[in-house]
């Protein structure tokens, strides 16, 4: 048997190593290609709608803030989720009326945090970034539904 065609224990382990990086490069490439994408669609849109489109994933991450409350838990979960099913259906469909619809996961956390807010002392930073972000959510979802009934009478073409 020739020895020198036998990797040794630190050759085999290099190789093991930079195989798993690459598989993480690839699949680090893989997540945030299609949200780059998404981001940068947003951003084709009229400046008139840049302050929007940067304040709503702004107060909703601005949780991190206040992260040892469980309401703070919801609202970065919910807009997380929110992010990756848009996402989704933006690296499906590209950038159509229907991608709003992954908003719609905070309509069951938009009615639970309105009865939190009786819970919760009023006057403080947490009361009013709650409130804040009550207000943007609603509003956002409200163009989401009508976004989604243009979308269900036919207007499907990607914006941008």
């Amino acid at each position: 048997m020739n020895r020198d065609c036998i990797p040794t224990w630190r050759e085999s382990t290099i190789s093991y190593s930079y195989y798993h990086e690459m598989r993480h490069a690839k699949f680090m490439l893989w997540i945030t290609k299609p949200l780059v994408d998404f981001v940068r669609n947003m951003f084709k849109m009229p400046m008139v709608w840049w302050p929007w489109m940067a304040g709503l994933p702004l107060i909703n991450l601005s949780s991190i803030f206040f992260l040892p409350r469980t309401e703070a838990w919801v609202v970065l979960g919910t807009g997380l989720l929110a992010a990756a099913i848009m996402t989704v259906l933006h690296a499906k469909l590209g950038y159509v009326r229907l991608v709003g619809i992954g908003h719609f996961v905070w309509i069951p956390m938009l009615i639970w945090l309105v009865f939190r807010l009786d819970h919760i002392r009023e006057g403080t930073l947490f009361y009013g970034w709650l409130l804040a972000l009550i207000a943007m959510d609603t509003v956002s979802l409200l163009m989401d539904i009508v976004d989604l009934i243009r979308y269900l009478r036919g207007d499907r073409t990607p914006r941008f």
